[in-house]
């Protein structure tokens, strides 16, 4: 009898405790929605788990529900989420970026791995955009071989690609900036990228080269980028602020709420900076909402909605004499004009922006999205010579239908643009509008449609061609005479082709070559200078170019290479000039040809999580170029084979990162960049420069619903007053905007799980 009891005690045991077990069951994939195999899965704190199946499948036995389960993988952001059910929704881990086989690209609409596409792009993920800090993207720019960010003062950006600099005084020219897929360069041709938070951005992609067969005009490249969403279900909570030298201080609050079909963001950052310099203030504030809402299993929506509001002041440009007298001055004053801090040189920018598209799947081969956008800026901008204030409106619509079949893909569709800008002139008096010198009415509009097929003629070679036709105009009125001038600046439409084939070996290596043609009609900041005439006479610029590079793993998941090699050529190349009262003004300046060598290599010669050092990273990148004007005459004066303006010959970056299994981490970075021609001439050059970086942190998790960071950084210069933007052909020879020799910084951030 007592063994009985015994035997039917045991059982009532086995029993209560199969009752008391449940069984979660998911899936994981990655971010092209393929199936995840060898995913860890973990509930709480247990160091036990299960692995997900080739299928991306799991089935977890936990003791309760409603518990924080945990997917890591080596090569994959680890994702932590609650489940509250059985049946948990689909998890999407997105790449760490280590491995450049792997990484995803958006590029040319094709959403495959980097090695698939048939051009020299190169991807910066959260990791990287966030490895120096969150105050500014200009030195992750920076390692990006081919790609040089300017930052001439707190807040005051240039972005080129390739050399592509000589046209953009300021702002951002000549590269098309798409966000989420939804155009973020106005019609005008303007980009304000400097209105943007490091917060609100994941990733970046860099297109290098003249892309126009997909993305209309521009001879630099174009830039995508993409918010940062949450990608499993859950609600979060993180602030982060750092504060370092000068007076910079950076705050951010981030809200992230996910659940199986929907997934938001809700981001407000406050920024600010004494600068280095004298009367180099800056104040940023900026509301970004990210939504993403799968409606059905056929339909996305996605929704961006962002409020920036941005001042920061211009010290203007030195003289060689007055930077080495000191670097920390603004301009002084100067014959008629006064200085830069009695005239309250400065630049405000309030923007409102809101961008929504619609993608939906038609049966197994066939998708659309259709992105609309609306903008809005004031613009306030008193300089050493006048004050402006303008608003602009714009518009714009993008649609793109895809097909897709085994051995063929097509894509086609259409984008259209339309800005408008009331501008009025008025003379400075110390910093407060005086009598008006200019009322203008600038109309913009811009189209293009485009076709683009992909062949795989064997399962390792691709041939890509594409071709997009373009339609560029502005419209001109000027108010303040009588009777009113009307003008119209009509570009000739242009067919631009692009034509690449690509071969895979071993699906390691990809070899690629691509012919391209380009077309860049100027911005409204070129037709419409500071010297405050409509110049209908200038020019769209024209580019041909080819390319040809090498992408992939030399040892898998160990060694990775991306190289390419580019040449190209400019027809009506757009300069920048500057008249005798520091007026800009812009022209067409006959013929330029850039080639370069752009090589960008990774070694991990430690990935495992179960040491100490749990990953170790080794990275370097070069880039050489040799831009040079080829038919370019300036008056009497003849520049043919002068080195092309504002372009570095030489830049290097070497780099380290580390991670240890204690939360301990540390980035170490160390740059070369040549010295640069500051004028057509090739009179004034900016000294090379060398520069260090290095970052150490501590990553903790505090119980299970609370991660934090900790960290501190510095930065050095070992050339006395270098420059990290200069202004070019500057009228009298004031090139030299000197960055701090130093900085020193620190932060922290705390995440909450909810």
């Amino acid at each position: 009898m007592r063994k009985f009891t015994g035997i039917l005690v045991i059982l009532l045991l086995l029993l209560f405790t199969g009752h008391a077990q449940y069984i979660i069951k998911g899936r994981v994939t990655d971010e092209q929605q393929f199936p995840l195999p060898a995913v860890s899965v973990t509930a709480g704190l247990s160091a036990s788990g299960v692995l997900t199946d080739s299928a991306g499948n799991y089935s977890l036995p936990v003791l309760s529900l409603n518990q924080e389960i945990t997917f890591s993988h080596i090569s994959y952001e680890p994702v932590v989420m609650k489940v509250g059910f059985e049946n948990a929704p689909a998890v999407m881990m997105k790449r760490t970026g280590i491995f450049l086989s792997e990484t995803v690209v958006q590029s040319f609409e094709r959403n495959s791995s980097i090695r698939n596409i048939p051009a020299a792009v190169t991807v910066l993920n959260k990791t990287s955009l966030e490895r120096f800090g969150s105050e500014s993207f200009v030195p992750a720019m920076n390692t990006v071989p081919g790609v040089k960010m300017d930052e001439r003062s707190p807040g005051s950006y240039r972005l080129s690609i390739r050399g592509n600099l000589l046209r953009s005084t300021f702002g951002v020219r000549n590269v098309k900036v798409y966000w989420n897929g939804i155009p973020f360069t106005d019609a005008n041709g303007t980009t304000y990228i400097n209105e943007l938070s490091l917060n609100d951005i994941g990733k970046i992609e860099i297109l290098k080269g003249p892309s126009g067969s997909m993305y209309g005009s521009g001879t630099g490249g174009v830039v995508l980028l993409s918010s940062n969403i949450p990608a499993a279900s859950g609600n979060s909570f993180q602030f982060k602020s750092t504060a370092g030298s000068y007076g910079a201080f950076t705050a951010n609050a981030t809200y992230n709420q996910a659940t199986g079909n929907s997934a938001t963001n809700l981001s407000v950052t406050r920024q600010q900076s004494d600068g280095y310099r004298k009367h180099t203030n800056m104040r940023r504030q900026t509301v970004n909402f990210n939504g993403n809402y799968e409606i059905s299993n056929r339909q996305k929506i996605n929704a961006i909605i962002l409020y920036s509001d941005l001042f920061y002041q211009t010290p203007g440009g030195l003289t060689l004499a007055e930077m080495n007298a000191d670097p920390t001055q603004a301009r002084p004053a100067a014959g008629i004009f006064k200085s830069a801090e009695a005239q309250q040189a400065a630049l405000y920018l309030k923007t409102m922006y809101a961008g929504f598209a619609n993608a939906f799947r038609f049966g197994n081969n066939w998708n659309n999205t259709t992105a609309i956008y609306f903008s809005n800026t004031n613009f306030r901008n008193p300089t050493i010579r006048n004050y402006e204030r303008k608003t602009e409106q714009g518009i714009g619509l993008r649609s793109v239908t895809k097909y897709n079949k085994q051995f063929f893909s097509a894509t086609f569709g259409a984008e259209y643009q339309y800005g408008f800008i009331n501008t009025n002139t008025f003379g400075n008096k110390l910093g407060e509008p005086d009598t008006l010198q200019i009322h203008d009415e600038i109309s913009s509009g811009q189209f293009n449609v485009f076709l683009q097929a992909d062949f795989n003629i064997t399962a390792n070679l691709l041939l890509n061609a594409g071709i997009s036709y373009n339609n560029f105009r502005f419209g001109f009125m000027r108010l303040n005479q009588l009777p009113a001038v009307k003008e119209r600046s009509n570009f000739k439409p242009q067919f631009v082709p692009r034509i690449s084939l690509l071969k895979k070996f071993s699906n390691a290596i990809s070899v690629f070559i691509a012919i391209s043609k380009g077309y860049s009609p100027p911005s409204i900041d070129e037709v419409h200078a500071s010297d405050g005439n409509f110049n209908k006479q200038l020019n769209a610029e024209t580019a041909a170019s080819f390319e040809t590079g090498i992408k992939g793993d030399i040892i898998k998941n160990k060694l990775s290479v991306d190289a390419s090699f580019y040449w190209l050529r400019l027809g009506n190349t757009i300069v920048s000039r500057r008249d005798s009262g520091g007026a800009d003004y812009f022209a067409n300046a006959g013929k330029t040809k850039q080639q370069g060598f752009e090589i960008a290599v990774q070694y991990l010669p430690v990935n495992n999580y179960n040491r100490f050092t749990r990953q170790l990273k080794l990275w370097a990148n070069y880039t050489n170029l040799h831009a040079r004007f080829i038919n370019y005459q300036q008056g009497t004066a003849v520049y043919d084979g002068n080195k092309l303006t504002g372009t570095a010959p030489q830049v290097f970056v070497l780099g380290a990162d580390m991670i240890t299994s204690t939360g301990v981490y540390a980035n170490a970075t160390f740059s070369y960049t040549g010295k640069i021609p500051l004028n057509d001439a090739n009179v004034f050059f900016a000294s090379d420069y060398k520069l260090f970086f290095i970052k150490t942190g501590y990553k903790v998790s505090l119980g299970k619903k609370i991660l934090a960071d900790i960290f501190l950084a510095y930065d050095k210069s070992f050339t006395a007053a270098y420059s990290l933007g200069n202004d070019l052909n500057a009228a009298g020879n004031r090139f030299f905007n000197p960055a701090a020799p130093q900085n020193l910084n620190g932060g922290f951030s705390v995440k909450f799980i909810l």
